[in-house]
């Protein structure tokens, strides 16, 4: 099925490449949503529907495109993917209106995630037998979580030629490359892992209806200000009932997409609960970006730039883990280890908010964010896979997505944003309210504001309007950066106290256990 010698090297770097494409269909554009915004001149809510539509279209066809990864012939799968993948994002550039640029892009996550199966296969039949568990699951960790910080640097490096288009030709050259390399590396087209196709078609409509509702509080819970609106309410107990609606209907399904069976597994418990964590500490990342942006003033090149710098930690942290994991080292040292690095990430970066720090400033703490994804993300994903039997792999798998993707980063960045927001006004009133005649340096600073727009030649009552603006303005300034120092305080205790758990109560002081489901580890 597969050209090259068996488990040689040149055939496995092949096969990890043709993956890459597909893991970051929807990466190259990251830091050119301002761009595309302007392009199609939408509403701000109108975007950030088109922005999370494709995600959710991405996690929703997770089951199903498992199913199709498995059934039809590996070739032409990859081929026929990977032409579809070019028709779709060209499609997308040529769209006249945010609604079809989204419909292309969903249809482009879709065929990305049929390709990532599709392409996992033969390394799953090649080399499982070959590689230890954790070295398979940190090759995927390695390529996953690297090259998606390359690829949202090249894709805005191409933008900046010209314009956001540039990052989307990119990505077609990508798809190319994986036409070639399918081309070349199977030989055979056949589907080796083809079984009766028997799908849960109930359950994954219900599935797709908790991701519509999880969709609309993600886009306007914020705006709606949450429960105090009627329709987030009702769209809160809605999602209670489909919760309910699915337990009932997984108790009369043979093969439901989550089995609640597979929470008998206590690892299934707390690895979900782990990639929860794990998710919600990384989420912070956008609060940085934000402070990038609008304090600071970095363009999209100097952003994604400034955050290679977690490549480093990362390529420090997965091979050392994932070593340690095959040496059977003991998971709470790799744990502690983890959330040390989150802690330390979030409290270096509790005393570098202030407007004059410069991109070096963010060089350490961005290593330590790569160590610490590197240190807790193969752990994780090997934990909450063992000792769970095969029948039960796609459930546990569908179990850890929800958790880290939908809850914390999509959700829980949501909510995020709400706290900030709320934070932010509470830091403004405060100081808003300091700024009268009795505050010395308050009145100094209008008075040269004042002068300065005197002297540019404006009125008196001119000068006087804009100097309280400008005032104004560095008040705002100054509240946003103390909600973001406040924020990552927060987080940065809740980064260390998993540490006295693990210390206090003697956890997970035991090697990985067994792991034969199939290795899917994202």
């Amino acid at each position: 099925m597969i050209a090259g010698k068996k488990g040689s090297v040149f055939t496995l770097v092949g096969l990890y490449l043709l993956t890459i494409p597909f893991f970051n269909a929807l990466n190259v554009t990251s830091y050119d949503n301002s761009q595309i915004l302007g392009h199609f001149g939408a509403s701000t809510t109108v975007f950030t529907y088109s922005t999370y539509i494709p995600f959710f279209a991405m996690l929703g066809f997770l089951p199903l495109g498992l199913k199709i990864g498995k059934q039809i012939k590996v070739r032409t799968l990859i081929l026929s993917v990977s032409f579809l993948s070019i028709i779709c994002n060209t499609a997308s550039l040529y769209a006249t209106t945010i609604q079809w640029f989204t419909v292309w892009r969903t249809l482009l996550a879709i065929l990305s995630i049929i390709g990532i199966f599709a392409s996992m296969i033969p390394i799953i039949l090649k080399y499982n037998p070959v590689f230890n568990m954790p070295i398979l699951y940190g090759i995927i960790q390695f390529i996953l979580q690297g090259s998606k910080q390359l690829y949202q640097y090249f894709g805005v490096q191409m933008s900046s030629i010209y314009d956001w288009t540039f990052g989307v030709y990119f990505l077609n050259i990508n798809f190319l490359l994986a036409i070639l390399l399918a081309w070349y590396f199977y030989k055979k087209d056949v589907a080796p892992m083809k079984s009766p196709f028997q799908f849960d078609w109930r359950g994954w409509l219900i599935m797709l209806l908790f991701f519509i509702v999880i969709l609309f509080l993600c886009a306007e819970g914020q705006t709606r200000n949450w429960l105090s609106d009627p329709r987030v309410a009702m769209a809160v107990a809605f999602l209670l009932i489909i919760i309910g609606i699915y337990l009932i209907h997984s108790r009369f399904t043979k093969e439901p997409i989550i089995n609640p069976d597979v929470y008998k597994y206590r690892n299934v418990v707390f690895g979900s609960f782990l990639f929860f964590y794990t998710g919600m500490m990384n989420g912070t990342g956008s609060i940085v970006t934000g402070f990038m942006t609008n304090i600071l003033g970095f363009d999209s090149i100097y952003v994604a730039r400034t955050h290679l710098a977690i490549l480093i930690g990362l390529f420090i942290a997965i091979p050392l883990s994932t070593y340690l994991l095959f040496k059977r080292i003991y998971l709470a040292t790799l744990w502690v280890t983890g959330f040390a690095c989150y802690g330390l990430y979030h409290t270096i970066l509790y005393f570098r908010f202030y407007p004059e720090i410069e991109s070096a400033d963010f060089f350490a703490p961005f290593i330590f964010k790569g160590l610490a994804i590197g240190f807790l993300y193969p752990a994780a994903s090997l934990y909450i896979s063992e000792n769970v039997p095969k029948h039960l792999g796609d459930s546990r798998m569908m179990s850890g997505v929800i958790s880290r993707a939908v809850f914390a980063s999509l959700l829980g960045g949501a909510i995020l944003g709400t706290l900030i927001s709320n934070v932010n006004v509470q830091h403004k009133t405060g100081l808003s309210q300091q700024l009268s005649p009795l505050n010395t340096m308050a009145q100094a600073q209008l008075n040269k504001n004042k002068n300065y727009y005197l002297h540019q030649g404006l009125s008196a009552g001119e000068a006087q309007k804009k100097a309280e603006k400008s005032l104004s303005n560095q008040t705002s300034q100054s509240a946003l950066m103390l909600a973001y120092k406040d924020v990552y305080l927060v987080m940065a205790a809740l980064c260390f106290f998993p540490i006295l758990v693990l210390l206090l109560f003697r956890l997970g002081r035991r090697p990985i256990g067994s792991v034969a489901v199939e290795p899917i580890p994202f």
